[in-house]
């Protein structure tokens, strides 16, 4: 049974001011997470499975910020020059720097700004 706590919630109102999410939320979600948060004010933990699925839907669109969608566009790319045989047996470095964070970093950037000098078909 899940249950979410005033202070589960709390984190994420901070995370979601802080990055700017919650000013992008439509006003029914923001008025729902703002409910939810004043009632786990009082009593202290939610339990209905109907409203926790809806605030996980809020809660996954506050956490996923900018970061995370770089590292996941470089973790996609990562992986296809991988299993790219033709890039793996001619540079083997590449299986290092697939095993770095600011390569994986460096390689979502550079799809999210559509200038990747690597081009795997």
């Amino acid at each position: 049974m899940k249950v979410i706590s005033h202070a589960d919630l709390h984190v994420l109102w901070v995370k979601g001011l802080r990055n700017g999410a919650f000013r992008k939320l439509s006003t029914l979600k923001k008025g729902l997470f703002s409910a939810a948060l004043a009632y786990t004010k009082l009593r202290k933990t939610i339990i209905n499975s109907k409203l926790i699925v809806l605030i996980e839907d809020v809660a996954a669109f506050i956490k996923n910020s900018i970061r995370e969608k770089i590292i996941k566009c470089g973790l996609k790319r990562a992986t296809r020059i991988v299993e790219n045989p033709k890039i793996t047996n001619s540079i083997p470095v590449v299986r290092q720097w697939v095993n770095c964070d600011s390569y994986i970093f460096w390689l979502g950037t550079a799809i999210l700004e559509k200038n990747s000098w690597i081009r795997i078909k």
